[in-house]
């Protein structure tokens, strides 16, 4: 059987506790299978046994698919994948552009809507891959600093709010009393980074593409990190449109005819950390590149709001990155003819 070449389909509407799941078999789109399963291992295997009951269903002509939900759907696809079945993860904003219009909306009905786009585009899937060891120990080092990064946000802040107050006194024996607290966090949190460092360092995939996205001025270690570990190594995402509506930093205009209208906006299913990252990124790059700041300058002379051109600049970046990565040659000014 050549790729993406499917007969059998699943939507599955992915929520916290619940796996609404709506089954097309043999292309019969009039008798579609509607079933709920617990969002856990004993709820997947019993999706999996619903598939098993028929014969001419295989892992090669049977496609999942449902949206990026983040956690609620991590489990779900390790196990998906590690049991060879062909699993498309695809962005809600591409299946809602897809169906247009639609009447109604609860689990069931969404789940067969993800059926029948499946259905209907599954020649354009692009299947999702499991990240490398490598890369899952990355996400994990980076989630420990986050979470480490945030408890000593949480010390210090007070502090800081008690000498803005200027309740000194007070600050001062916030600061004694937490100093060990916070020097082991930091001690742990450099730990970490060299940590990070030496697993890139060591990987050739990984020391590759960092080296391409911290040549793209504003564009930090972390954040070329994080985008190695959330589009696995840009395997799900390649095209910089993709990569924009990941990051919440694809505008789209809120407007129809002339009977609504509203401020251009981003997808607000988005990733937030991402997100964070490349505005601080934009940020650092409006100081510091040439071109980039002298975009933002003549866009608010123009009388452009300021974060909406702070987004463009962000939607820049995107653009920079997924290109550096495509032509596997680390950024370069374009210079005039």
């Amino acid at each position: 059987m050549k790729k993406n070449e499917f007969s059998n389909f699943v939507g599955i509407d992915v929520s916290k506790q619940t796996l609404d799941a709506v089954f097309i078999f043999n292309n019969e789109l009039n008798n579609p299978i509607h079933q709920q399963f617990s969002n856990d291992e004993s709820g997947i295997r019993k999706m999996l046994e619903v598939i098993k009951k028929h014969k001419e269903v295989s892992t090669e002509n049977i496609l999942f698919c449902y949206e990026h939900t983040g956690i609620y759907g991590k489990k779900l696809s390790y196990t998906l994948v590690e049991k060879r079945y062909c699993v498309w993860i695809e962005m809600p904003l591409a299946i809602l552009r897809s169906i247009g219009l639609q009447r109604g909306k609860n689990d069931k009905v969404d789940a067969k809507r993800i059926a029948i786009y499946a259905m209907k585009n599954n020649k354009q899937a692009k299947l999702w891959e499991s990240p490398r060891k490598e890369v899952a120990t990355l996400r994990q080092l980076l989630t420990t600093r986050a979470s480490l990064i945030n408890g000593l946000k949480a010390l210090k802040m007070p502090i800081k709010e008690y000498k803005e107050t200027g309740n000194k006194e007070l600050a001062e024996l916030m600061q004694k009393s937490t100093k060990n607290a916070v020097q082991g966090i930091e001690k742990d949190i450099k730990k970490i980074e060299q940590a990070i460092d030496a697993l890139i360092k060591n990987d050739e995939r990984l020391s590759k593409l960092f080296t391409l996205l911290i040549s793209i001025p504003g564009v930090g270690k972390i954040t070329s990190t994080e985008l190695i570990c959330f589009t696995n190594e840009f395997k799900n995402y390649t095209e910089a449109k993709q990569l924009a509506c990941y990051c919440g930093v694809a505008p789209f205009e809120h407007s129809s005819g002339s009977s609504i209208r509203g401020k251009t906006r981003v997808n607000n299913m988005a990733n937030k950390s991402l997100k964070t990252k490349l505005h601080l990124c934009a940020m650092a790059a409006i100081q510091h590149d040439a071109e980039l700041k002298a975009y933002y300058e003549r866009k608010v002379k123009d009388g452009k709001n300021k974060m909406l051109v702070i987004n463009a600049v962000r939607n820049k970046l995107v653009h920079r990155i997924t290109a550096v990565v495509k032509r596997q040659t680390p950024f370069i000014y374009k210079t005039a003819a």
